[in-house]
């Protein structure tokens, strides 16, 4: 037998690699056509590890049991929105009402008054402007003929007509498209509501769907794993909330004082964004600052420093303070998170992005750092 004959990799090793390596594919390519369900899930997920994390609080205080634990945390959640509704209800609407109707009028200003920028033709597209230059120009030089210029002077009538219904038009496909999202965005957030507290219900069930699927000698390992990823991705929500509520808070009331209108739907939305680490707080300043604007040059520098100095605080004092007991995520990974999780689900990937790099990085230090390579590492959520 020759050397060649004996290094011959066999007919049958290669057709079982290729069939592990179309069966991966494959298993790719399903995850991928039901993305969206397998995001719902995941938020679901979020959803029940946050109703199950209420329930347990209220069973260290209240010698209850479990189903009612769960009805009581419903309620606590019920309660807080009533309250909420009650209180600032008909505020957050007429603001949010002005909101929709103020920022495409504000888009639209600053968009004229940025075509008299010398790079406005690179920052917008600035073919009306060049058109209306060219009539201007040749109107210059038929000044003598009296119908070249009632000609010229009612084809710029119509222009401006044109021109004020194309922005007319803009701010009103602003509008619908901002409404189709926020719709889109309300039914998603239903249906994971929905998957939550059937998560949250009975938990052990669907626990036991994925470990069938694991072997027995794993099985325990990656319960534990499973458990610890819950106590993880709790521990950041509760962190996350107390920052979110900082920034929210803090953002209306430096607002109110800057003189900015609608501060509450303003600082409502920062804290909603903040939910989104680094990304979030920056894309909350621009409906902030370009409302600012309306007001003044003033009110807009005073409104960036509110914003500044609430960044600041909360990224310098609030979560240091929170992360002592809480979850501490580098920021370089939870950047590469949005940015992946994103790309492949859109909008929502990115609002899910935190939470679910949480989950990740406890089950892959479990699971690979420690139980693989063998390192020992402290994992958050690990008892």
């Amino acid at each position: 037998m020759t050397s060649r004959e004996s290094n011959a990799v066999p007919a049958s090793t290669i057709a079982r690699y290729t069939l592990v390596v179309v069966a991966i594919l494959a298993v790719v390519l399903f995850f991928w056509q039901i993305k969206d369900a397998l995001l719902i899930a995941l938020g679901g997920v979020i959803v029940g590890v946050i109703i199950a994390g209420m329930a347990r609080g209220l069973r260290r205080i209240l010698p209850i049991s479990r189903p009612w634990s769960l009805v009581g945390a419903g309620l606590e959640v019920i309660l807080f929105l009533g309250l909420f509704v009650l209180i600032f209800g008909p505020q957050v609407s007429n603001e949010f009402a002005q909101l929709t109707q103020q920022l495409p009028q504000q888009i639209s200003e600053m968009q004229q008054s940025m075509r008299n920028w010398p790079i406005s033709e690179y920052l917008l597209d600035d073919q009306g402007g060049g058109q209306n230059a060219n009539e201007e120009q040749g109107g210059s030089q038929n000044e003598g003929e009296s119908n070249s210029e009632n000609t010229a002077g009612s084809g710029g009538e119509q222009e401006g007509g044109g021109e004020g219904s194309n922005q007319m038009e803009g701010s009103g496909g602003m509008i619908f498209q901002a409404g189709s999202t926020i719709i889109n965005v309300l039914g998603t957030l239903v249906l994971v509501l929905f998957v939550g507290v059937f998560f949250a219900v009975d938990p052990e069930l669907y626990k036991k769907g994925i470990l069938l699927l694991i072997t027995h000698d794993r099985t325990e390992r990656v319960d534990e794993a499973l458990e610890a990823s819950g106590n993880a991705l709790w521990k950041w929500l509760m962190g996350q909330l107390i920052a979110m509520t900082f920034v929210g808070v803090s953002i209306t009331i430096g607002l109110w004082i800057a003189g900015v209108p609608l501060a509450l739907i303003l600082g409502l939305i920062a804290g909603l964004f903040d939910f989104v680490p680094y990304i979030g707080p920056i894309v909350a300043i621009v409906p902030g600052i370009l409302l600012a604007l309306a007001e003044g040059p003033d009110t807009a520098l005073w409104a960036g420093v509110v914003y500044l100095i609430v960044q600041q605080l909360e990224g310098y004092v609030i979560t240091p303070i929170v992360q002592r007991h809480k979850v501490s995520m580098p920021p370089g990974l939870i950047i590469l998170a949005v940015v992946a999780f994103g790309m492949v689900f859109g909008v929502p990937g990115i609002v899910l992005a935190t939470p679910l790099a949480v989950i990740t990085m406890v089950l892959v230090g479990m699971l690979y750092v420690q139980d693989v390579l063998g390192k020992d590492i402290e994992i958050s959520g690990q008892n």
